[in-house]
């Protein structure tokens, strides 16, 4: 494949989800706050689904109240801001009306995966 681009990030668990927003950030145009709170639900997302299989109580406990204080720490905010970035979610239909994130927005990593993808295919249409 001659016309390829290929970098290779070396790069935190916690930090891909970030990194992962960031790069899609063209499609659903986040400020940084949002971004970063987003990367950290994402982020326990995947590490609860490593023990819990079921989906209800998986969701139930990435919205649960410790791992909403857990964000707050990191991040530096005030419960307040958390809930505003939380509505605005809402209202965009980042988080749905089962209180899910919308899959679109959860990277496909497997368990135990040391690597992960993000490819662009662009077509190019020539005048």
């Amino acid at each position: 494949m001659k016309n390829v681009k290929q970098a290779n990030i070396n790069i935190t668990l916690k930090d891909l989800f970030l990194k992962w927003l960031d790069i899609t950030s063209a499609f659903h145009n986040l400020t940084n706050q949002q971004k970063q709170v987003l990367a950290l639900f994402l982020y326990y997302h995947y590490n609860y689904k490593q023990e819990i299989t079921n989906d209800k109580i998986l969701w139930k406990l990435v919205f649960d109240y410790d791992t909403k204080l857990l964000i707050e720490k990191e991040l530096g905010i005030k419960n307040a801001g958390l809930q505003n970035v939380l509505t605005s979610f809402r209202k965009r239909n980042i988080i749905n009306d089962k209180n899910e994130i919308t899959p679109t927005f959860i990277p496909n990593i497997e368990p135990g995966a040391q690597d992960f993808k993000v490819i662009f295919n662009f077509n190019i249409i020539h005048d």
